[in-house]
């Protein structure tokens, strides 16, 4: 447990002490709850889950991808694998740091939306939204990591989630409703994974309550977890590549 505990420290520490994490993650969601709330504050409430679910979205295809990268880049996993931590230990280490740093992102830009713009928050939401934003996070680190597992470095990394990310954000209701898409996008809407994330974690933070295909949503997150994560267990290594 000593071990387990020093290790997460240490991923901690990494993170933190990177300015680019304490921007993207601390900083910038504030920061674009602020410029949308300029522009659209009377969509406020519609948006703060879908801003909650974009950033979770980030952070677990570039974040927590290019955190992965930057650790075996700098042969941080070369060396972990030389001791005798259990893998399983740096796994859970790994996204425990990654959860609590997602969470604590989630968590401004929710305190960002009930002060400045009205934004409902009670008990019970806050009871249903988290485990709802811890899933997809869950489900967005896995998809991370088949991105972390094909790209070579850092940078690429970063470039290829942000394209997904980008592409996911103007589609999967998270800023745009579905019903102003085209027919033939709206098609398949339903099935990317950001889009189930953002109607649980919305009818939890709106309105208290599950929405009403929540099993539907939670069973077609699952999948994608499931299926990511065997594919960047396959994927994953523990030096750069050549």
């Amino acid at each position: 447990m000593k071990r387990f505990l020093i290790l997460t420290k240490s991923l901690a520490l990494i993170q933190l002490r990177n300015g680019a994490v304490l921007f993207w993650n601390f900083a910038f969601p504030v920061l674009l709850m602020l410029i949308y709330g300029v522009v659209m504050s009377q969509y406020m409430k519609y948006m703060t889950p879908g801003v909650i679910v974009l950033n979770a979205l980030s952070f677990g295809l570039v974040g927590s991808s290019t955190m992965m990268l930057e650790l075996r880049e700098k042969s941080i996993l070369r060396r972990l694998q030389a001791t005798t931590l259990p893998a399983w230990q740096l796994i859970t280490s790994y996204l425990l740091v990654n959860i609590v740093i997602g969470t604590i992102q989630s968590t401004l830009i929710l305190i960002v939306g009930a002060v400045f713009y009205e934004v409902p928050v009670s008990a019970t939401s806050l009871l249903l939204v988290y485990p709802m934003i811890i899933i997809s996070l869950l489900t967005f680190m896995s998809l991370g990591g088949i991105i972390s597992g094909v790209a070579p470095k850092a940078g690429t990394a970063t470039a290829v989630g942000m394209t997904i990310y980008f592409l996911l954000m103007f589609i999967s209701d998270m800023v745009f409703p579905v019903s102003s898409l085209p027919d033939n996008v709206k098609e398949f809407v339903p099935y990317l994974p950001a889009y189930p994330a953002v109607q649980l974690v919305r009818s939890a933070m709106i309105d208290a309550t599950l929405d009403e295909k929540w099993v539907t949503y939670l069973l077609l997150l699952a999948a994608y977890g499931v299926v990511a994560t065997l594919i960047a267990s396959r994927l994953f290594r523990w030096e750069p590549k050549a």
